[in-house]
């Protein structure tokens, strides 16, 4: 789906994008509340972890202050050193070194915290990795970063975490950890987006920053949290696989204080970028008191917040082949977490089973998971699948496409999150499918792959159209608030092996050079004449409610062109009955001649071939709707021809007998073929669709001609190339009326020395449904011949 950010102004619906940004903002607010950081106690903790902190800085201060003692020696120092982003990684280290000892980590902790969490061995492995939190804050706000150099120092925080615990990134990184870190930095783009937004807003429309300024609401504090809510939006439980590893993170998930501990690192780079920031020592005794205080927040009872889905989703078809999923977002964890489970409920508020697909302990989908086993902080709590949703859902999505969502988190004991976490979401019903192309069906026209059969039964023949023909299915997508049909267009694209998949859903396509358009139709306001007075303007609302292409109860034709319907409504007023009549805007069947496609051979003659007619529907919020279906098209002349019959050619003269009396058996020669579909494929019955010929005599005045042969075999045989052959052999004493083998009736015999006049009559056809009614067929070919019964003279 695409969607063009822009300020929301009063009175205009928030953008689901900007609205999103908002909830996962509110979600952090964990974080970045000041709240209670000026109640923050000094206590004994408190002062060892301020003293251990100051002695950390002690050595940095004092070096500096020996520098203002000798500035020949500070000259020489900062020319004989240049500046080296190993040496500040390093001093960073250095830094923070001793402040990072589980002493130090221990005591910072208020004493009620520590008290929950336990023994030191149940988080221990948590320690190990807050010095790189703690520093990456440090290092990324130390001054403006663009998001190249914000990337690069998530590089340094991704390389020093893996270290800590034991997995270093190989040198050079391995192919899956290049993966990582890419993943990484795709989701430090997604943070840094909302930021973007906002400052381009402010650029943009900066109309009230003067005011802000000069009332006090903006001052030297503006924009000190940005670096750190880019990075409380980019560190997730999604990210923590890419972050740690998968191996680590299947090791870490599991424990039961994983929530604790990203919330610890989050506060730990809020504290970072805190100190970065300190232009002095009661600057630096400020960061500490909120620090303690974000820790102190940390540790919230067991909740649950739900962010998305919400609005008009769509799904995405890459997650797992073959399903359409929507990722669930928010919260899942606290004190005591056990479990959590989601349920979707249709629009009748039955609920539905089996559409919810949950995360493994990497975060990877599981379709064998039946409940949410892992702490989810504003991460995806697992997956719903929208098409499962939309057929469970069935007929209720006639009267509402709006499903439910709850998110029920369980404790150790069995007890819930009351109330739960409830959300919303509508489906985008589009009914978009090819049903028919000319008469024949597509049967499960869901599947890419269906051929067209002669009848709507997955039994019948697969079939062959060729001609003038309408293509029929629907075109219709409603549900979503907004969101109807802008236009639809219809292509036959040349498709030999019948291989070209059909578009995702919400992708675009950009039409090849061989592609024919068959048909474009746009929904748009349009003005139509009327029988009397001035024309009408229609919007374009109005023009899709007058011609709506949702496929019920039959197939609706989608080769149209715009035209004009009357609409005529009579009304009772008093005892007067009023009828008046209004031209509308009507989509009119107009027949594709498929004659015009290309001839995918060059021995074919017509526009024949394989092809796959594909359907695009567009709505009015972009989202893009595709449908295939593959055809054979045959517009292949039949070939049909007696060159001559026993030597003779036309209206000669044809003796039954020789000249010693014995009935004579003659050849009719000629033709009765038809090329292949596709000349490389001689046996697929939709290659070689021909049907039959039949060779019939017929005396002049006779009633009813008589049959001689009727074959389903085209002569000359195939693949053979189109030739002089024999049609049929005929025994000329079945017409002689003293013998009448074939036991005919008397118009069509001649008694011994009498002579007439006979029409050899060739008729051939395929199974090709040629324009909606008939197939190929030659028409009746006539030979005619004289023949005379008796023997031919010497």
């Amino acid at each position: 789906m695409a969607t063009n950010k822009r300020p929301t102004g009063a009175g205009q619906p928030m953008p689901e994008e900007m609205r999103r940004a908002r909830d996962e903002q509110a979600a952090l607010a964990v974080f970045s509340t000041p709240g209670d950081d000026a109640a923050e106690p000094i206590d004994d903790d408190f002062r060892f972890v301020l003293g251990e902190l100051l002695a950390a800085y002690k050595p940095v201060l004092e070096a500096d202050l020996k520098r203002t003692e000798s500035p020949d020696a500070l000259i020489k120092e900062a020319l004989d050193t240049a500046p080296s982003c190993e040496d500040e990684f390093a001093q960073a280290m250095a830094l923070f070194e001793r402040f990072t000892s589980e002493e130090v980590a221990t005591r910072v902790l208020p004493s009620a915290i520590r008290e929950v969490l336990g023994p030191n061995e149940r988080w221990r492995w948590c320690l190990l990795h807050l010095r790189c939190c703690i520093i990456f804050g440090w290092l990324l706000c130390r001054g403006p970063r663009t998001f190249a150099g914000s990337s690069y120092y998530l590089y340094r925080y991704w390389r020093c975490v893996r270290e800590v615990l034991g997995a270093p990134v190989a040198n050079p990184p391995t192919v899956a950890e290049r993966a990582d870190f890419t993943v990484l930095v795709q989701a430090l783009a997604k943070a840094y987006k909302p930021y973007l937004d906002d400052q381009l807003a402010n650029v943009e429309f900066p109309g009230g920053v003067p005011d802000d300024i000069l009332s006090g609401r903006v001052d030297c504090f503006e924009g000190q949290d940005a670096s750190v809510q880019i990075l409380e939006r980019l560190l997730s439980t999604d990210t923590a696989a890419a972050l740690m590893g998968r191996e680590l993170i299947a090791k870490y998930r599991v424990e039961p204080l994983f929530w604790f501990c990203r919330c610890w690192c989050l506060c730990a780079i809020r504290f970072g970028c805190c100190l970065a920031r300190a232009r002095n020592l009661r600057d630096v005794l400020r960061c500490l008191r909120s620090y303690r205080a974000c820790l102190r927040r940390c540790v919230r009872p067991l909740h649950c917040a739900l962010t998305a889905p919400t609005g008009c989703i769509a799904g995405e078809t890459d997650i797992l082949p073959g399903r359409i999923l929507e990722p669930v977002k928010g919260d899942a964890e606290g004190l005591d977490f056990s479990r959590y489970l989601i349920e979707v409920r249709d629009p009748g508020n039955n609920l539905l089973s089996g559409v919810v697909v949950y995360p493994n302990n990497v975060g990877a989908p599981d379709v064998a998971a039946v409940q949410g086993n892992f702490v989810v902080s504003a991460g995806t709590l697992g997956w719903i699948d929208t098409r499962k949703c939309a057929v469970d859902a069935g007929i209720e999505l006639l009267t509402s496409t709006t499903f439910s969502v709850t998110l029920r988190v369980f404790s150790t004991t069995g007890t819930q999150v009351q109330p739960p976490c409830t959300t919303t979401f509508s489906l985008s019903v589009n009914e978009v499918y090819i049903k028919r192309v000319s008469t024949p069906w597509s049967v499960d026209f869901t599947n890419p792959a269906e051929p067209l059969r002669v009848a709507n039964s997955a039994a019948s023949l697969e079939a062959t159209v060729g001609g003038a023909l309408h293509v029929r299915g629907a075109a219709n997508v409603y549900g979503c608030t907004g969101e109807k049909i802008k236009e639809y267009t219809l292509w036959a694209i040349p498709d030999p092996t019948f291989s070209m998949p059909q578009p995702a859903p919400f992708t675009s396509i950009v039409p090849g050079v061989d592609w024919t358009l068959v048909r474009h139709i746009a929904f748009a306001p349009q003005v139509i004449a009327q029988p009397s007075g001035p024309p009408i303007n229609f919007t374009a609302d109005q023009v899709r409610s007058y011609n709506v292409l949702d496929g019920d109860p039959e197939p609706d034709v989608l080769t149209n062109e715009w035209s004009t319907r009357s609409e005529c409504i009579c009304v009772h007023i008093d005892s007067t009955l009023l009828c008046f009549c209004t031209n509308v805007p009507s989509l009119a069947p107009s027949s594709f001649n498929s004659n015009v496609l290309p001839k995918m051979n060059p021995v074919l003659e017509g526009g024949t071939g394989k092809f796959s007619f594909l359907m695009q529907v567009v709505d009015t919020s972009g989202n893009t709707y595709y449908d295939i279906q593959r055809v054979w098209v045959d517009n292949e002349p039949i070939k049909a021809a007696i060159t001559g019959i026993g030597g003779q050619a036309p209206c000669a003269d044809l003796y039954t007998q020789t000249h010693e009396g014995i009935f004579k058996t003659v050849q009719i020669r000629g033709f009765a073929w038809d090329q292949y579909i596709d000349p490389t494929d001689t046996v697929t019955p939709t290659s070689d669709n021909f049907d039959q010929y039949s060779v019939e005599f017929l005396k002049q005045s006779a009633a009813t001609p008589a049959l001689l042969i009727s074959s389903t075999s085209p002569v000359p045989a195939r693949p053979l190339p189109l030739a002089v052959d024999t049609l049929a052999n005929w025994n000329l004493q079945s017409v002689d009326a003293a013998t009448n083998p074939m036991g005919l009736p008397p118009d069509q015999l001649l008694a011994p020395g009498q002579a007439c006049v006979y029409n050899v009559i060739l008729q051939v056809n395929d199974k090709t449904v040629v324009n909606e009614a008939t197939n190929h067929d030659s028409g009746l070919v006539l030979f005619p011949i004289k023949i005379i019964n008796g023997p031919e003279p010497l």
